[in-house]
């Protein structure tokens, strides 16, 4: 294999793992947000805050020349998966 391919694929591998342990963070938070609504009687799903975060995707895809449709699809599974964790 190429020298620099493997290279790239390396320097791949580190970012995707840099990835995993941010959204291994977010889901943290996540557990700590889900104990605060049920402590407050909140709902796990709040459909304002989705629309904020949804709005905030569409910038994101921008700023960093993204597909909006991908940011949204990423961002719709993290939330799918949040969901679960406050649950």
């Amino acid at each position: 294999m190429n020298f620099e391919l493997a290279s790239l694929r390396s320097e791949i591998d580190q970012l995707d793992e840099q990835l995993w342990e941010i959204i291994g963070k977010r889901a943290d938070v996540v557990r700590q947000i889900g104990d605060w609504k049920r402590q407050h009687g909140e709902q796990v799903v709040q459909p304002k805050r989705w629309q904020q975060v949804m709005q905030h995707c569409q910038a994101v895809a921008e700023k960093y020349g993204l597909s909006e449709t991908m940011v949204s699809e990423v961002m719709e599974a993290i939330h799918k998966e949040s969901v679960g964790i406050e649950s």
